[in-house]
């Protein structure tokens, strides 16, 4: 069957101008409301990523598709295969510009999509889905849009017709990639005439299955590894003793991180995604750098480096197969988590994160987005299994509550435990409604220090004194979450965090909240690592 096959699960908040398209909705498909469009946008893609399959979500013709267009711009840098689908008033009543007429409807998601039509005719509707999917699906994967006009639904097909369409739904289209035998001498050769070589990945590694290979390839050489800025996925096992942590997106800070390491070898993401300007060279001096991805876009857009433009994992398998055990000195262990002491609310995030790091179950995904927080996740929560720490590469608030519940529904037996910090958690908390109804078994812990904490930290950076609306005083998340239908607590102290972070992972039937009171952020510049 083709790829229209796995679409079963949809996502969506529907409104008038979709109501035909949804009509006798298959009962062996499922339907998860969300009651604001990104949300069911970043359910999708949260689903997506952890599913590997493409989602299918529907929004509602122009101002829904509005609403959703910060987590489709998140979805588009995590290029996630996402099929968005939207209604458009009757093609009879557009040219009056009549209620909830979508004009130029293919041109409001752009540009956060790879590829966007509306059908010139319904009888193309079931071709165009079946282009989207396939384009979608097509490395570099990512969302696309269809608008379709409401009466499009109620056309009938002839014999003819569905017979193409049977065609069309059951087709293939393979991508089989490789990597030039050459290339990857080449790439081999230098690896092995460095004399402390570094990777930089990316979370793009992971969905391309070459987690295991990168592994492998950095061990027969021992080289430091770290993960790119704003990845996305972590990319490598942030327990291996190779393993340096997250570098900070800044051309003069990861430059001085990368001191020391005469080759760089980025893999599958860009190079790199800065925030906020830090001056300095892209690279130290006498440092090279070797670019691959599956994006041609990062390859050209790259400042420096010599980029490879190739299926990600058959790359570095085939420069894994030319390769020799390395005789050089592993680069240094970062020091263990110590275990956990007891701290009181209100904590430092560090003592938070090390008391989630130790009582999390090996297994657990993580899904991120803390802000000023995110430093000591990084620093003290480090999973060890493939697909376990995802944020959002775009940075766009409301992506970790929706993407958290996506990710659990198919993962009914893997632990989904969101980090998240009080403001991040507002942008999309009717996701708490969602997972309470589908009793979705996923676990939050939420850091409140009643403030945007890393807009302080930019501010200190941008020299931007005096700046309103960043203060988030008598935020009552634990009755917010209770009044969803989630079951919420309030932690005092770690030794609770901790004992309610098992029972929330032990409860397969309901969501489970705990809400953390924790230090104000410091007014540093926010390095980010």
């Amino acid at each position: 069957m083709g790829p229209a096959a796995a679409i079963n699960t949809w996502f969506g908040n529907p409104g008038s101008s979709e109501l035909t398209l949804m009509e006798e909705f298959p009962t062996d498909f499922r339907y998860l409301l969300g009651l604001q469009e990104m949300v069911p946008v970043g359910m999708a893609d949260g689903f997506s990523q952890v599913t590997g399959r493409p989602a299918l979500v529907m929004l509602h013709t122009a101002p829904g598709l509005g609403n959703g267009m910060g987590a489709l711009y998140n979805a588009y840098l995590n290029k996630t295969p996402l099929i968005v689908i939207a209604g458009n008033q009757r093609r009879t009543m557009q040219n009056q510009k009549t209620l909830l007429t979508n004009e130029d409807a293919t041109m409001v998601p752009r540009p956060f999509v790879k590829w966007t039509a509306e059908p010139a005719i319904a009888s193309e509707v079931p071709a165009v889905l079946a282009r989207a999917i396939h384009v979608a699906m097509s490395p570099p994967t990512g969302p696309v849009f269809v608008s379709v006009p409401m009466d499009d639904a109620a056309y009938e097909l002839s014999d003819a017709q569905v017979a193409e369409i049977e065609v069309i739904r059951d087709r293939e289209v393979t991508h089989a990639g490789g990597f030039r035998k050459d290339l990857a001498k080449k790439i081999a050769g230098r690896l092995s005439d460095a004399k402390s070589p570094a990777f930089v990945v990316h979370g793009d590694l992971e969905h391309a299955g070459a987690w295991e290979p990168v592994v492998k390839l950095a061990e027969r050489t021992k080289a430091a590894v770290w993960t790119a800025p704003l990845p996305g996925l972590s990319g490598f096992p942030e327990n291996h003793p190779l393993y340096q942590g997250l570098l900070p997106p800044g051309a003069g800070w990861i430059s001085e991180e990368l001191k020391g390491h005469d080759l760089v070898v980025a893999l599958g993401g860009p190079v790199f995604r800065y925030y906020p300007y830090v001056p300095g060279p892209y690279l130290p001096e006498g440092t090279s750098l070797i670019h691959i991805t599956s994006d041609p876009d990062e390859a050209a857009r790259a400042p420096v480096g010599d980029a490879y433009v190739a299926d990600i994992r058959a790359a570095v398998e085939a420069v894994l197969g030319e390769i020799p055990e390395s005789s050089r000195t592993a680069p240094r262990t970062r020091p263990e988590v110590p275990r956990p002491e007891r701290a009181e609310a209100p904590m430092p995030a560090a003592d938070l994160w090390t008391a989630v790091g130790h009582a999390a179950p090996a297994d657990a995904l993580f899904v991120t987005e803390a802000g000023s927080n995110e430093v000591p996740i990084t620093s003290y929560v480090r999973p060890g299994a493939a697909l376990s720490q995802m944020s959002a590469v775009g940075g766009g608030l409301g992506f970790g509550l929706p993407a958290a519940v996506g990710a659990q529904l198919d993962t009914p037996d893997r632990p989904v435990i969101a980090l998240m910090g009080d403001g991040p958690m507002h942008y999309a908390i009717t996701s708490l409604w969602t997972a309470a109804r589908h009793k979705v078994p996923l676990t939050i812990v939420v850091s409140s220090n009643e403030e945007y904490g890393v807009l302080k930290q930019f501010a200190v950076i941008e020299s931007a004194a005096g700046v309103p609306g960043l203060d988030l005083p008598e935020l009552n998340i634990v009755a917010t979450a209770a009044s969803y239908g989630v079951d919420a607590h309030e932690a005092t102290d770690t030794d609770e965090v901790a004992d309610m972070l098992r029972a929330g992972v032990e409860d397969r039937e309901r969501p489970t909240l705990i809400n953390v009171r924790t230090n104000r952020a410091e007014k540093r510049a926010p390095r980010l690592t």
